[in-house]
C-alpha cells in the first residue's frame, strides 16, 4: 500500500463530498436556481469550513478499522460503533472506544446519516452475508469502503468490502457496488 494512494483516496472523496453535501437531497432545478448555470462549482463554508459529511466521517472510521490489528471485519465494525456516537454524543466523549478518531472533536457531528445504517449499527453491527441485519439495498455500504481496495490485492479487497458492506446492508445489492468498487 502506498501512503499517498491511501491519503488522495481520503482526502479526494473528502473534498468531493464536502462540495456535494452542501446540495445532498435537493433537486436539480434547486441547484441551478441557486448557483447559477454551472451548477456548485465551490465550497458553502458553514463558519468559515466545509462540512464533514456522514460518507466522509464513515470512510474515515472504515480506514481507521484497516489499521488496526485483527480481523479487518471486526475492526469495522467497532470502528462504526463508534462513529454512532458521534451522531448522539458531543466531544469530549469520555466513555470507552476502539477509535483514535474519537479524539477528533470536528468528526462529532449529526450529518443526517441513514437510517439503515444508524439501526444496524446500534442492533450491535453483526450483520453478514449469510446472516443479513435487513435486506437494504441502498448505498451506504458502496459509499464508504474505498479504503478497502488500497488496503488489500484486488481479490481480498472485494470479499472484505463485501463483508464491511453487509455489516449494515443485507442485500446482495446492499453489499455487490461495494465490493466491486474495492475490487477496481
Amino acid at each position: 500500500m502506498k501512503l499517498d494512494q491511501f491519503r488522495g483516496c481520503l482526502l479526494g472523496g473528502a473534498a468531493g463530498d464536502a462540495l456535494g453535501y452542501t446540495v445532498e437531497f435537493v433537486s436539480e432545478s434547486y441547484i441551478f436556481s441557486k448557483f447559477g448555470p454551472r451548477g456548485i462549482t465551490a465550497y458553502v463554508p458553514v463558519k468559515g469550513k466545509a462540512r464533514i459529511s456522514d460518507d466522509t466521517q464513515m470512510t474515515f472510521f472504515t480506514a481507521e478499522g484497516l489499521l488496526m490489528e485483527g480481523n479487518p471485519v471486526q475492526n469495522i465494525a467497532a470502528c462504526y460503533r463508534d462513529w454512532l456516537i458521534t451522531q448522539r454524543q458531543e466531544y469530549p466523549y469520555e466513555g470507552k472506544t476502539t477509535c483514535r478518531l474519537m479524539q477528533v472533536p470536528e468528526l462529532f457531528a449529526p450529518r443526517a446519516p441513514g437510517l439503515t445504517c444508524m439501526s444496524a449499527i446500534e442492533a450491535g453491527c453483526v450483520g453478514t452475508m449469510e446472516v443479513p441485519p435487513n435486506h437494504s439495498k441502498g448505498c451506504g455500504g458502496v459509499m464508504r469502503v474505498a479504503p478497502i481496495g488500497l488496503r488489500f490485492e484486488p481479490w481480498e479487497a472485494l470479499w472484505v468490502a463485501a463483508q464491511a458492506a453487509a455489516l449494515t446492508h443485507g442485500h446482495p445489492m446492499g453489499y455487490i457496488p461495494a465490493a466491486v468498487l474495492a475490487h477496481m
